[in-house]
């Protein structure tokens, strides 16, 4: 037997064990709040930040899980709001933008008021950084509002230190005590200094609906980390990818099986909902 075919092999037999692990944990609960990552999750990653499109039988899964009266559904993004939304495409379904300070939450569009009054500083220290970046090649940087994300997946590996450098210096200069830094999957990330992330998103989200509900969370970047600490012990946390480190408790190795396992909770994992109780 090839490699490849044995590494199919194992990859069908892991989402089959996933499912079945899944389904068990839904049998004890009477809803589900859905929350997901965008990049890396609903989509691949791709070098251009721009390039990303969510996958159509994604969207067809959340909408059919959004259909459901037992079902939430919230998109948590790094991505500033309107972009998540124009892409993600969906009505009526929960959204939080900019790794949670940007919320669209039944009909109504929130901003962490701290994160809008630092809305210039973010943009001055953009401007900065791209005076100190912009002659490298690959790297350019996103001023997202209320935050901002310095790209170099399409840059030199040697260039990283000297744009890590850069970023760290001009925020030490303009503001340290008031913009935070942090890194990501071949990003850099600027955002306020306040105690507000994708796991306080989805504590938010998860305030709504009732207490017989379990949540499940999945993503695949360093910044959902936070979010799967926030459903622990009773949710359900899926980590996208092979890092070694994560807080979540279950795995799937990446957005081909991320699809076929939403197809497969919209299809079938949502009947097990409160079965264990049911008369």
């Amino acid at each position: 037997m090839s490699d490849d075919s044995t590494s199919a092999d194992t990859r069908e037999s892991d989402l089959r064990e996933l499912q079945q692990t899944v389904a068990g944990r839904l049998e004890d609960a009477k809803g589900l709040l859905l929350c997901t990552d965008f990049d890396g999750t609903l989509t691949g990653i791709v070098a251009d930040p721009d390039a990303p499109e969510m996958r159509p039988q994604n969207r067809t899964s959340l909408d059919r899980l959004h259909a459901r009266p037992n079902v939430a559904v919230a998109v948590v993004s790094g991505r500033a709001l309107d972009d998540l939304r124009a892409r993600v495409g969906l009505e009526n379904v929960s959204y939080a933008g900019n790794h949670g300070l940007e919320l669209a939450y039944r009909g109504e569009t929130t901003v962490h008021p701290v994160a809008e009054k630092q809305a210039s500083e973010i943009r001055t220290a953009c401007e900065a950084i791209t005076q100190r970046v912009g002659h490298i090649d690959g790297c350019f940087v996103e001023n997202k509002g209320v935050t901002a994300t310095v790209h170099h997946r399409q840059a030199d590996l040697n260039d990283t230190p000297e744009i890590r450098r850069a970023v760290e210096d001009v925020v030490d200069e303009l503001a340290p005590d008031r913009i935070e830094v942090s890194t990501g999957k071949a990003v850099i990330e600027l955002a306020p200094a306040v105690p507000w992330d994708k796991g306080q998103a989805v504590s938010f989200f998860k305030s709504d609906v009732p207490k017989t509900w379990t949540t499940m969370y999945l993503g695949d970047d360093t910044t959902d980390e936070h979010a799967f600490r926030a459903i622990e012990p009773a949710g359900v946390s899926i980590h996208v990818g092979d890092d070694d480190e994560t807080a979540a408790v279950y795995r799937t190795p990446d957005p081909d099986t991320v699809e076929r396992f939403l197809q497969w909770l919209a299809d079938e994992g949502v009947e097990h909902l409160g079965s264990s109780t049911a008369v």
